[in-house]
């Protein structure tokens, strides 16, 4: 009976194939296509233009409020492996392949629903709504969304194998938000978009609303400035709360503050964290197993799973406690 479903399957997947890649095609061609129209027409009300000054402000911020003083913008360890995760994930990754993937995943999720009759992805469709109460919603679906897989991502011995990349950094800049696995992105984002898709947004929505919201933010959590954020800390995720994030000095085994941007789902569920009169240790507890290079950082984790270490692993980020 087994082999009967697993040939039952198969044959589905087979005869699906050549659907999903005209989907993941003719979605890549078309952010393509609009990636291409918006880099030759500058302008302020330009998505991409606007998100690239947003990352200028963070560097710049970085060079009028170091937070570290012992090392510049330019001199800091990482900051060019870094600067080539971002053209990596966010240009080749963000534009190229996670769009496609978003629509191959609806495409495929769609399909499973035909099967109980279900003709449709969206539940409600909020798009009528008042703008401002639709972009609230997106806000705060998207943001738990991510703290839930962000948590997974350290709780998972697996997962940890791909997201221990991003945390074993000595030193962090605005940059250091996109050295991460492009294994993470097709993982987690293409299901996350789901909720999306179920009040009638489509993968260009959502596209828009990561690269914008999202990714601006990270480069902002991330930035090496030195400013107290007093009680915005319990609401929003700030270079304050987040140093702590990638810190090993911290009571639990399994990390801390994995809010994106608000810091209530951490306070919500007992993850947050912030001392008082002592300073983030940056880095993981095996630092030194981590290789320094983009290609072999690219490796790594899929040594760790093969050879079976990443069991070995309990996705330990704390140097101090066994919670």
């Amino acid at each position: 009976m087994d082999y009967y479903k697993t040939f039952i399957y198969f044959t589905l997947i087979v005869a699906i194939f050549p659907q999903i890649i005209d989907v993941f095609s003719q979605n890549t061609k078309q952010i393509y296509n609009y990636t291409v129209f918006q880099f030759k027409h500058p302008s302020f009300t330009n998505v991409y233009y606007c998100v690239f000054l947003a990352y200028a402000f963070c560097f710049l911020l970085e060079v009028i409020l170091p937070k570290q003083r012992e090392h510049g913008l330019l001199s800091r360890k990482g900051f060019w492996l870094d600067t080539f995760y971002v053209f990596f994930n966010d240009v080749l990754i963000y534009i190229i392949g996670l769009f496609g993937i978003c629509a191959v995943t609806e495409f495929c999720f769609l399909k499973i629903l035909n099967l109980f009759n279900v003709h449709s992805l969206i539940i409600y469709d909020i798009k009528q709504w008042n703008p401002f109460l639709q972009v609230f919603i997106m806000f705060v679906i998207q943001d738990f969304c991510e703290f839930c897989a962000h948590y997974l991502l350290h709780r998972s011995n697996f997962l940890w194998s791909f997201h221990k990349i991003h945390h074993a950094q000595e030193t962090l800049g605005a940059g250091s938000t996109r050295r991460f696995h492009f294994a993470e992105m097709f993982i987690f984002k293409p299901i996350i978009y789901i909720p999306f898709a179920m009040i009638g947004y489509s993968a260009m929505d959502y596209f828009l609303f990561q690269i914008t919201v999202q990714n601006v933010w990270g480069f902002f959590t991330h930035t090496n400035i030195k400013v107290k954020w007093g009680f915005l800390n319990y609401i929003f995720n700030t270079p304050e709360t987040h140093s702590w994030h990638h810190a090993i000095n911290i009571p639990r085994r399994y990390g801390v503050n994995y809010a994106s941007i608000l810091n209530i789902w951490d306070l919500l569920f007992g993850f947050y964290y912030l001392p008082k009169g002592i300073h983030p240790k940056i880095g993981i507890p095996d630092q030194k197993k981590m290789p320094t290079t983009f290609l072999k950082q690219m490796i790594y984790p899929f040594k760790l799973i093969f050879s079976g270490e990443y069991k070995k692993n309990s996705a330990l980020q704390s140097s101090n406690s066994k919670k």
